[in-house]
């Protein structure tokens, strides 16, 4: 049978709530010396007690758990061999929650439920969400989740209700913009994550249209190129209309595009430069290594849990929202206009 605190205190000729007190952190009224915890800690350690984790959130109401959701319309899997942001991102918010003494449970697919079953009916203190696709779906979820909730990737205009950790995505676009006009490139195409676009594609996209144009630059529908599902990249047509460079939604987009330039026996990057989103260790394995726009994923997933024990801890708190800044990894996709081939 499993040894229990009464177990304990016998051993230690101590009354069960000078256990609970030296052990779990409980019943703090009661003042324990120095040598009495000392004895209570040994007879544990002799007796080989284990504290019952269940039957202490039981008592608490908390049961020191985090789910991370990622709503519906993901399409990829969450741990695959290409793009790296999935590890990345989990990392901080691991780290983070063990940090805070919480640990995590990725809702909910490896749970076998839906996602709105996880996120009110009591099995995490709090959740923090990835995924901010506008479908209907997921705003029905967000609006009758009833849990303290951190969204990553989103705005406070999106989101009010809830804090929010997203990269600073106007300054990243522009880093990448800024780098491909200064080595010479003004026919520049902005790949898109799909033609339906809700959340930070929408956000990418109009910081390049507004970042082109700054810089003198007209910019029109024809410069918005769309991967499908598929991660079908025609660029062949890109090359034909006079593009020299192009910048990815993400990696994983830009992996698909230096593929697909690979296949079509275009060079990358003398014929046409690439820049990605993320960059993440994935780059650096990709011929030629991708240059990409850095966000800290991993920060970010450390500051959403930050947020989220704000919120566990006090649930009147005023929402905060935070931007988190951005640089700029050259690599071996981009080179100036004067380096191509002809």
């Amino acid at each position: 049978m499993p040894v229990t605190q009464r177990d304990v205190a016998a051993r230690a000729n101590v009354s069960p709530m000078v256990v609970s007190h030296v052990l779990n952190k409980r019943a703090s009224s009661v003042r324990v010396s120095a040598p009495t915890a000392e004895r209570v800690r040994i007879a544990a350690t002799e007796l080989g007690y284990r504290c019952n984790v269940y039957a202490r959130n039981f008592r608490s109401q908390k049961t020191e758990v985090i789910g991370v959701v990622h709503g519906m319309g993901f399409a990829r899997p969450l741990f695959n061999a290409g793009s790296r942001y999935f590890s990345a991102l989990v990392d901080g918010i691991v780290d983070g929650a063990f940090r805070h003494g919480y640990s995590v449970t990725l809702c909910p697919k490896l749970l076998g439920t839906e996602p709105g079953d996880a996120m009110s009916d009591g099995r995490f203190d709090g959740l923090v969400w990835y995924n901010t696709t506008q479908s209907a779906e997921n705003l029905e979820m967000l609006g009758n989740c009833t849990s303290p909730l951190v969204v990553i990737h989103g705005t406070e205009r999106n989101h009010p209700k809830y804090p929010t950790v997203i990269c600073d995505n106007e300054q990243g676009v522009g880093l990448a913009v800024d780098h491909l006009i200064g080595l010479g490139h003004h026919r520049i195409a902005v790949a898109c994550d799909g033609e339906n676009l809700d959340g930070e594609s929408i956000i990418r996209r109009e910081a390049f249209v507004r970042h082109m144009k700054l810089r003198g630059i007209p910019v029109g529908p024809a410069d918005m190129v769309y991967l499908g599902n598929d991660d079908h990249f025609d660029i062949k047509s890109l090359m034909n209309r006079g593009y020299t460079a192009v910048i990815a939604f993400n990696d994983a987009h830009g992996a698909s595009i230096l593929r697909a330039a690979e296949a079509a026996g275009i060079h990358v990057p003398a014929q046409l430069s690439v820049v990605g989103f993320d960059s993440t260790d994935y780059c650096n394995e990709l011929r030629p290594r991708l240059t990409s726009v850095f966000q800290p994923l991993s920060q970010i997933g450390g500051l959403a849990i930050d947020l989220l024990m704000q919120v566990i801890r006090d649930r009147s708190i005023e929402p905060s929202h935070l931007v988190i800044p951005c640089r700029l990894d050259v690599r071996d996709s981009t080179t100036s206009i004067n380096a191509r081939c002809h």
